[in-house]
């Protein structure tokens, strides 16, 4: 609506420059004191250029406002990030083992036995066997030696070990010795027996034993 008016007032305002155009050609000739035709015409036309810029800025206003929306500004509060609550420590878990160890003497770090023995000496010697002809003869002596660190009580006895590797070079006598008390350091001589050496050559071992299973005293020879 408001569009048609405007042009409205742009046609009124021609056809009034048309009237006055007429008017002035219909008019006396110019004396120099008034306004000639040429000169109304540009006046008129300046008027209605005037008029019809004043209408567009007025028009181009209009489109503008219309158009441009109206932003109306809000404060909106904006919430505060949430509180992070911390994850819970964790307490690593420590596994230790506990080291044993076996109860040692203080003598250089050595370690010595309870119950033990050493052989002192050997009638026959072992070393590289005694060597005898078929029923040759011979005595069996043998001295051990307590080295352990407690003493052998009185009663232990020592006998001949029957085994497929001992052979008894005591033939018809049984081997059965019943020791007294011996204490560490101290020696007992098992014997002396009477040995025979077997019919057939080889190598033979007499092997003996002591109650408890610490100590296997022991005689080899060689029959050729």
């Amino acid at each position: 609506m408001k569009t048609k008016k405007k042009f409205r007032f742009v046609y009124l305002i021609l056809g009034v420059a048309f009237l006055l155009s007429a008017c002035v050609s219909t008019s006396a000739p110019n004396d120099g004191s008034t306004i000639d035709a040429t000169q109304a015409a540009e006046l008129i036309e300046t008027a209605v250029a005037q008029a019809l810029d004043e209408q567009a800025a007025k028009f181009a206003t209009t489109v503008v406002s219309q158009a441009t929306p109206t932003v109306e500004a809000t404060n909106t509060a904006i919430p505060a990030p949430p509180t992070l609550t911390p994850p819970p420590t964790i307490t690593p878990l420590v596994i230790s083992k506990t080291a044993t160890s076996t109860p040692r003497s203080s003598g250089g770090g050595s370690y010595t036995p309870e119950y033990a023995c050493e052989l002192v000496s050997i009638q026959p010697p072992p070393t590289n066997s005694s060597v005898f002809k078929k029923g040759g003869t011979f005595d069996i002596r043998i001295t051990i030696k307590n080295t352990g660190t407690a003493t052998w009580p009185a009663g232990y006895d020592l006998t001949y070990h029957n085994s497929a590797n001992s052979t008894n070079l005591v033939p018809g006598t049984t081997i059965f010795e019943e020791l007294p008390e011996v204490l560490p350091g101290e020696t007992y001589d098992i014997g002396p027996y009477d040995g025979v050496a077997p019919d057939k050559k080889g190598h033979y071992v007499m092997t003996f034993r002591l109650e408890g299973g610490f100590c296997w005293p022991y005689v080899a020879i060689d029959v050729k």
